[in-house]
């Protein structure tokens, strides 16, 4: 987190116009001593800690938004760090296009270690990869309703986020509910409001080793699955006999993958990530609606449509 807030207080931005909110959500480290400390350092930048002892990452965004005093809200993780224009960019952005409600911008990684040859060659030219959370697709401003970021760098008219009733949950912990800034995504193409990207608003996500393997990439997708599974029943979950119809036809189309990925377990070629990612999530959606069948709280926790009140 350190690198993190240090690159957001070396910004090329007038320190009196714009203030960094870190939120600790339930953490029992020094995370406010230590920004204390980098208080300290920067007396012209307002740094502000926020607590949030609900977990959950939405819960800690939607802390951040309540207490933040601006009218455009830029997002992050504390795994980024940031181009110096970062800020700049994406002020700029919105004053010329006041009709642009949300934006994103790139999102390079800086890898902690070489990344191995099978990851490289995975990723290969690929100018989005969800799985890192890696995003460059345009070299130029784009603005259309059925723009995209990702939550490592967004942002967004405070008016709207609330307007919207902000993120969708996302994690609990180890638990994975829903769809997080993908929802968040769905609610402004519903309405038909404009999303950019800002090609100068650039982040650096750091990718630590744990991240460069197959076992994360496996986990990664199957909280994808879990996405999918929330997004597709958010709305309204139908009686168990549908349920049961819908997890039989899943198990039935994907059940050769299930098998083969067992076979091919920690391998690392193209086909054999392929196929385990696939599998990891469609178990996972699986596993979700087998949950929806008997799980009233994890039933009522999928239906709850306000998740911005405190």
């Amino acid at each position: 987190m350190t690198q993190a807030v240090r690159s957001a207080l070396a910004l090329h931005y007038p320190a009196d116009c714009y203030e960094i909110i870190v939120v600790d959500n339930a953490s029992t480290d020094n995370t406010q001593e230590m920004l204390e400390a980098l208080q300290n350092e920067d007396r012209g930048t307002v740094l502000r800690y926020v607590r949030e002892d609900r977990l959950g990452l939405h819960n800690a965004r939607h802390a951040g938004a309540r207490a933040a005093e601006g009218k455009i809200l830029l997002f992050t993780d504390d795994d980024a760090t940031f181009d110096c224009g970062w800020a700049t960019a994406y002020a700029e952005a919105f004053a010329r296009h006041t009709e642009m409600m949300a934006s994103g911008g790139p999102v390079r990684p800086i890898w902690e270690t070489d990344p191995p040859q099978w990851l490289s060659d995975y990723i290969s030219e690929s100018k989005i990869f969800i799985i890192l959370s890696l995003m460059e697709p345009y070299t130029e401003f784009r603005m259309d309703p059925n723009g995209f970021f990702a939550g490592v760098n967004m942002a967004i008219r405070r008016e709207i986020l609330f307007e919207l009733g902000g993120f969708n949950p996302e994690s609990f912990g180890d638990i994975w509910l829903g769809d997080g800034e993908a929802g968040l995504i769905r609610k402004l193409r519903k309405r038909g409001l404009l999303i950019g990207y800002v090609p100068d608003a650039v982040i650096y996500h750091h990718i630590p080793p744990h991240r460069m393997t197959v076992d994360y990439f496996c986990r990664r997708m199957a909280n994808e699955g879990a996405c999918q599974a929330y997004a597709n029943y958010h709305q309204g979950i139908p009686p168990w006999p549908r349920l049961l119809r819908s997890i039989a036809g899943l198990t039935i189309r994907n059940f050769r993958y299930w098998i083969k990925a067992l076979l091919l377990r920690n391998h690392n070629d193209r086909r054999a990530l392929d196929i385990q990612t696939q599998s990891a999530m469609t178990q996972s959606k699986v596993k979700y609606l087998m949950r929806l069948l008997y799980d009233k709280k994890r039933r009522s926790l999928v239906l709850k449509q306000d998740w911005l009140s405190p």
